[in-house]
């Protein structure tokens, strides 16, 4: 068997895996199902494993299959990112390049990066496309997202760039007024200025008796928007969990003080997000490459 033959079969395997599907799978690369069938029972026997659970509602990965499909994956990702070696150089990026992220993370993370990267790559053009919540790529065009927290599409690529860092704040006035909360459960005998109900950010992760437990702590306001939650808690008018970047950025020194250290969450992780590495664009390689290597120096 050639090695051409070994990278075929990886390539069925993934797409099946991709899909659940042999029809589906067979659909996408344009060929007969029986086909993809066979390759993939041939790599079956090669390993002497049973890669999926075939039954007639439903094509399920084995364990085996499992633990098979993550070393395929890093096998063929090794095989594009040689074959985008050669492909045109990142100086080449031209065109539109559409990202998404929240304005938060735009602000604090990106902006400062733009300058350089549009010096750069002048013969490209960038929209920035902010929102609050994770946006949907294909609808909106949308060609790289930067994300925080869980990634609930599995279907995408998530490329782990950065982390944000949320704490507790206080104004000194609002402690010396209403005491310093020393656990987690005092945060109920206080006010707490907090995002809308029922959204992400409302909840509070700490760390407490060795596990997370999530809080969602109550006020005499909420609000959609982090600058504004900033502007009250320098008032004194009561706790706010916030990002580190953003008090270190917008608040005045020394107006906030960090509380219930002892009992932070860790960093979220902040992700890079986008449909797939195959054929990734010029563009999107480019920005990325760009971000990444100056959050990683920053």
């Amino acid at each position: 068997m050639t090695v051409y033959d070994n990278i075929r079969e990886l390539a069925f395997f993934l797409r099946v895996s991709e899909e659940a599907s042999f029809s589906a799978a067979a659909r996408s690369l344009d060929l007969d199902p029986s086909t993809i069938s066979k390759v993939v029972q041939r790599l079956e026997n090669r390993l002497g494993v049973r890669l999926f659970h075939r039954t007639s509602r439903v094509l399920k990965l084995t364990q085996e299959g499992e633990r098979f499909l993550s070393a395929a994956q890093k096998v063929m990702q090794a095989l594009e990112e040689a074959e985008a070696s050669l492909s045109p150089s990142l100086g080449e990026a031209s065109g539109l390049l559409r990202v998404g992220s929240t304005p938060a993370f735009a602000r604090y993370w990106l902006t400062p990066l733009l300058p350089s990267f549009c010096e750069k790559y002048p013969k490209l053009k960038l929209e920035l496309v902010l929102a609050a919540t994770a946006p949907d790529l294909f609808d909106q065009q949308i060609d790289l997202s930067f994300q925080s927290g869980a990634i609930p599409d599995s279907t995408l690529v998530a490329k782990r760039i950065s982390t944000a860092r949320w704490r507790i704040y206080a104004a000194p006035a609002y402690l010396q007024r209403f005491g310093t909360p020393l656990v987690p459960d005092d945060l109920a005998n206080h006010r707490c200025l907090n995002f809308l109900p029922g959204s992400y950010r409302s909840q509070w992760p700490m760390k407490d008796a060795g596990s997370v437990r999530s809080f969602t702590p109550t006020g005499p306001v909420a609000a959609s928007d982090g600058d504004v939650l900033v502007s009250l808690a320098q008032t004194g008018l009561g706790l706010a969990r916030l990002i580190e970047q953003r008090v270190q950025h917008d608040a005045r020194p020394g107006s906030l003080v960090t509380v219930l250290d002892a009992y932070e969450a860790d960093p979220e992780p902040i992700y890079a997000v986008y449909p797939s590495r195959r054929h990734l664009s010029v563009r999107v390689r480019a920005f990325l490459e760009h971000v990444t290597e100056r959050l990683a120096t920053g």
